[in-house]
Order: structure tokens, then C-alpha cells, then sequence
């Protein structure tokens, strides 16, 4: 027996209790079943503006689309698992037609770790828009590394108070020849951040 359950959340896809959603203009209502998202549905100012729908391998996508068509845009996200990874691939469909697609990561904290859009035509990534976040114990974001057009480390950005003296005003990150000197910070040991890829850290596999 599945259980619905309805939620709420900002335009950022943060909680919010019934009484803060009815003061604002706009926020999203969550249907969970079972207790994972199974849509989200964006309103503002009374008026359905968007929808994230988190699709199952046995859902058509034209069905999502014919069902949903009232709404102006409609974002499907596909989730897949990976050892401690969840994967989140996501297509964006306006007026039918897909234009956009992408990859978000997320650790078994539930912590981003990679997001990446990905050209709707090519079905290429945009390494230049490719982002990987590290996170402390406490589930801190630390660090957000940057790539080139190959996927190529570019540079860092640290939120490590250890690092704020290397910071001012003409220099607010790090580049590959700073890395080694940084106090509490071992660069070679994070290969997972040193290039684009992989999507996941090494020796996770995916299932649906």
C-alpha cells in the first residue's frame, strides 16, 4: 500500500512548514509517496509555473508530458543509484520540446557533490559549468572546484577559514600551483576533484 504525503517548499527546493508557504507568493508543494519526492509542483501567485517530476523506469515520458501538458514548463528527474551516490539525471521540457539536461550527485548525507549541464543536442557536458563540492564533517560546504573547456582542474574556491589570509580583495580563489601550500588541505589524496570526471568517485557502480 503506498502512502501520499503532501510537503513544502521555497523556489529553492528548501523545506517550509504549511504556514510559511501560505505567506508567499511563491513555493512548492511535494508529493511524496512512500516517503521520497515523487513530484513537485511550483506556484506562484496561485498559478502553476512549473513541474519536477521524478520518473520510474516504467513511466512513459510522452504520458508525464500528456498528463502535465497545463503546465508551462516540466522538469523530469531520473534518479539511479550508486553504491553511496545518488545520480539525478534531469531534462527540462518547455511546451513539449526538451531544451535543457543535466547531472547532479548527491552523497549518502545528501550533500551535492557534482552538478553538470549538458547540451540537449550534442549530449555533450559544459565543463566550464561543471562544478564538484567537497563538504566537512558537519556537512559543511568547503571547497567548489571549477573546470576548463576539457574537463581540466581550473581553480577552487575555499569557504575554509584556514584560508582566509591567502584571500583578499585582487584574489578570491585558488589555482593549481596554490594547492600544495594550503594548510589543512591534502590535494593529492582528492583525486576525485582533480578533473570533471569521473561523475562518481571511482569504483561506484550504478543500479536502477
Amino acid at each position: 500500500m503506498t502512502a501520499t504525503e503532501i510537503s513544502y517548499e521555497n523556489e529553492f527546493e528548501r523545506a517550509l512548514s504549511p504556514a510559511q508557504a501560505a505567506t508567499l507568493e511563491r513555493y512548492i508543494k511535494v508529493f511524496s509517496v512512500n516517503g521520497m519526492a515523487k513530484r513537485k509542483e511550483e506556484y506562484r501567485k496561485g498559478e502553476r509555473i512549473h513541474l519536477i517530476y521524478y520518473r520510474d523506469p516504467d513511466d512513459p515520458v510522452e504520458a508525464i508530458l500528456a498528463d502535465y501538458k497545463l503546465f508551462p514548463t516540466i522538469e523530469i528527474r531520473e534518479r539511479h543509484r550508486a553504491e553511496n551516490y545518488i545520480r539525478v539525471d534531469d531534462f527540462e521540457y518547455a511546451d513539449g520540446i526538451l531544451w535543457a539536461k543535466g547531472i547532479s550527485v548527491f552523497d549518502h548525507k545528501g550533500n551535492e557533490i557534482y552538478s553538470s549541464p549538458i547540451d540537449a543536442v550534442t549530449n555533450r557536458h559544459d565543463y566550464e559549468e561543471t562544478n564538484k563540492y567537497f563538504y566537512n564533517d558537519h556537512n559543511k560546504k568547503l571547497y567548489v572546484f571549477w573546470y576548463g573547456t576539457n574537463g581540466q582542474f581550473s581553480c577552487m574556491m575555499s569557504y575554509n577559514p584556514n584560508h582566509d589570509p591567502y584571500l583578499n580583495e585582487f584574489k578570491q580563489e585558488f589555482r593549481l600551483e596554490d594547492l600544495p601550500g594550503l594548510p589543512d588541505f591534502n590535494w593529492p589524496e582528492m583525486e576525485y576533484y582533480h578533473h570533471a570526471e569521473p561523475v562518481v568517485p571511482a569504483d561506484s557502480e550504478f543500479h536502477e
